[in-house]
């Protein structure tokens, strides 16, 4: 048997891992552990380039318990297997004789590091056909605030602080402004501009329960996130669209915001990220803002 546990603990004891990633690495553990026993596999010693070919074979084979389709997606296969080399590394640590083949093999199926925003027509038709007002607003408010869906999973309804300011015109705006811990257990603000605010007053005014959770379930729970992709393919398969997973939503929050000119280090806090190379990969712009950026510049230089 391959004992997971004394590493899942291990990270969470360093509290650079979110209650989300948690769950996850056990998940994809577990899966990993159960494909191993099956092959006779008692200990991390014996995992080897053959085992997990055989396991990539399997991932890419296996039916999806959710859409009855077989194979996985590149992505989730790269997701289960860094899992995997985390876990080697850590028992590396106390076993240097230890190999960890995945460090040695050529991945293909590393996760495609591009952006992948929505088409705004097709997202405009998306959130106009979903007839749920639970839902509008969930994926309304994932493009407005950039959130991954384990920050959006944990809101409240008291999440989002509503400020008024006096615009220079003298018109009243009103902002939004709330705080999620998100990954590495960090800490950081969001922000929702006026429009969405709107949306949201109407979804809270719409609500009759008590739960304190800002997006819940049929049974009156918390929604997971695992709920909240579901729902987005729901949607999307209404339509007729290919499944959109919900992590292209910030995709889109952030290539809206570069598209807007907002300068790049904002961004990155916003986007909650360490380091700004990987909000580099989340840019995306437009041919126009292009243009407009060149022509601009080429002004510039004849003055």
């Amino acid at each position: 048997m391959i004992n997971y546990e004394p590493f899942l603990t291990h990270l969470q004891a360093l509290g650079k891992a979110s209650p989300q990633t948690i769950r996850s690495y056990r998940h994809d553990l577990k899966l990993f552990e159960d494909f191993a026993r099956e092959r006779s596999v008692s200990g991390p010693a014996q995992i080897d380039h053959a085992l997990i070919r055989a396991y990539v074979t399997w991932l890419r084979e296996k039916v999806n318990p959710r859409t009855g389709t077989p194979g996985m997606a590149d992505t989730s296969i790269a997701r289960r297997l860094a899992a995997i080399s985390s876990f080697l590394e850590y028992t590396r640590a106390e076993d240097p004789n230890l190999r960890n083949p995945l460090k040695e093999i050529k991945r293909k199926w590393q996760k495609n590091s591009k952006p992948n925003p929505v088409d705004e027509y097709d997202l405009d038709l998306l959130l106009a056909s979903i007839s749920n007002q639970r839902d509008r607003m969930l994926f309304t408010l994932f493009v407005a605030a950039g959130l991954r869906v384990s920050e959006m999973q944990q809101l409240n309804r008291d999440s989002i602080t509503i400020e008024v300011e006096r615009q220079p015109n003298g018109k009243l705006r009103a902002m939004g402004r709330g705080e999620v811990v998100g990954k590495g257990g960090k800490r950081r603000n969001f922000y929702v501009d006026h429009n969405t605010l709107r949306a949201y007053a109407v979804y809270l005014k719409s609500r009759t329960d008590k739960e304190p959770a800002l997006f819940i379930s049929e049974r009156n729970q918390r929604m997971s996130v695992r709920a909240m992709q579901e729902r987005l393919a729901h949607w999307c398969k209404q339509i007729g669209f290919r499944p959109i997973n919900v992590h292209r939503l910030r995709h889109t929050y952030a290539t809206r915001l570069a598209n807007a000119q907002i300068n790049s280090m904002v961004l990155k806090d916003l986007m909650g990220h360490n380091s700004f190379a990987t909000t580099q990969k989340y840019l995306k712009l437009s041919d126009t803002t292009l243009a407009r950026g060149y022509f601009a510049a080429m002004e510039q230089v004849g003055k």
